[in-house]
């Protein structure tokens, strides 16, 4: 297996600096993802305690299935889902701590490889509760078994025969979310069944009744269309990059969304309460997920910086990196907002919500520049940043508006500097 070593080329830092990216930039994020899975999996190979024709069978159903339709094997191997196990478990092995049974998940992922190359196979899989999980696809139950040989053919993965398919009632399968909307098309695995998705700020949701699916493939749906037609570039971004969401535990006070750094393509999220919600939610958290894939590739900020920053979104002193990351969430927030202002029905709140945005931008981004701790990448970056911020304060409000903006910034600011000289 060979990696490529990225470095992002500079009118791509540029186009992503400027607030939006566009979909060459969100494919060139995906393939440097790629580029650290296969590195970590080559790591993971060369950690393998389990038994040695087992390890000779999984390089070559990769190299295989990489042979036979890289595009579709490669597709797999930098999915999300492989990315959150192969990141965990890595981690794990440099600590000798990680679990057997976590390690021989490495199984799983070449025979989904396999399916999605067209490539047959057989793999010794080792089960979880019964059932044998493949990432991206789903969950076979195959009772009290401690590991089973699941074949490939023809691209269906099947233990004996049960097959991983429809009308199969031990088969669970990642369901996705679809939607189109003036020619522009996605698909979103929302994926409640993965064992490595967790590690955001609240746990994953268990399976959702087939009802509660529905409901998220409508609010989808609705949210695509305002997507399209109030923010059509940011909606290609979202259908070239975006590939799965992962449905977190809803605690019923307010909708939460996070996205992991290290990961790509997903994040988590409760189900919000509307449309114009999802939209934001979606904007602002792949602006997370497209800045962590800058910054693995190009640093940002000094890593020796021992500054802490307010942030108008937290309650904490902010690390400078951090501090860029959420200028450019809220870059993206308040583009959002901005767009839905146009949208029926959410006018006013809209309004309101760009106003506050686009301030916290402002203040946040004139920290950031003050700092005296980017490096040559951050400074054009922010001096992209900066030119869109500018575009965005030129947009003309009502004076109530923008005056209740300042007022509620002075009384964030207020707050957090009690607080924070206490601390």
């Amino acid at each position: 297996m060979t990696t490529t070593y990225h470095r992002l080329p500079e009118r791509l830092l540029t186009d992503l600096a400027a607030g939006n990216g566009g979909p060459e930039a969100c494919r060139a994020l995906a393939q440097a993802q790629l580029s650290k899975h296969l590195l970590l999996i080559s790591d993971l190979l060369r950690r393998w305690t389990g038994p040695a024709a087992e390890h000779d069978r999984i390089i070559a159903a990769l190299d295989a299935a990489r042979s036979a339709d890289p595009a579709a094997a490669d597709r797999v191997l930098g999915s999300p889902q492989v990315g959150a196990w192969v990141t965990i478990v890595n981690r794990a092995a440099a600590q000798g701590i990680a679990a057997p049974a976590d390690l021989a998940h490495l199984s799983s992922v070449a025979a989904v490889t396999c399916a999605a190359a067209g490539v047959d196979t057989e793999m010794i899989i080792q089960t979880r509760d019964g059932a044998v999980s493949l990432p991206g696809l789903g969950s076979l139950t195959v009772g009290d078994r401690a590991a089973v040989t699941l074949t490939i053919t023809n691209g269906v993965p099947a233990v004996g025969s049960s097959m991983a398919a429809p009308g199969n009632d031990k088969w669970q399968p990642v369901r996705v979310l679809r939607a189109e909307s003036r020619g522009i098309g996605i698909e979103v695995a929302l994926d409640d069944l993965d064992l490595f998705r967790h590690g955001y700020h609240a746990p994953p949701a268990p399976r959702l009744p087939a009802d509660e699916f529905a409901r998220w493939q409508d609010l989808f749906a609705e949210a695509w269309q305002l997507l399209t037609d109030h923010l059509p570039d940011r909606a290609a971004e979202l259908a070239a990059g975006l590939r799965v969401l992962v449905p977190l535990r809803d605690d019923g006070r307010s909708s939460r969304s996070a996205t992991i750094r290290h990961l790509f393509g997903v994040f988590g999220l409760t189900r919000p309460a509307t449309a114009a919600d999802l939209v934001v939610t979606m904007v602002h958290e792949f602006q997370h997920a497209k800045l962590s894939g800058l910054v693995g590739l190009e640093e940002l900020t000094d890593p020796a910086d021992t500054g802490r920053y307010f942030a108008p979104w937290r309650t904490d002193p902010r690390p400078l990196a951090g501090l860029v990351q959420g200028v450019y969430a809220f870059a993206g927030v308040a583009d959002a907002w901005r767009a839905l202002s146009a949208a029926d029905g959410v006018a006013d709140l809209a309004v309101q919500e760009f106003a506050d945005a686009r301030l916290f931008v402002d203040k946040s981004l004139a920290e950031v520049e003050s700092s005296g701790a980017l490096t040559a990448a951050g400074e054009r970056f922010t001096g992209e940043l900066r030119r869109f911020a500018d575009s965005l304060l030129a947009v003309q409000l009502p004076d109530p508006v923008t005056s209740e903006s300042d007022r509620r910034y002075a009384a964030i600011h207020q707050r957090w500097s009690a607080a924070n000289a206490r601390a």
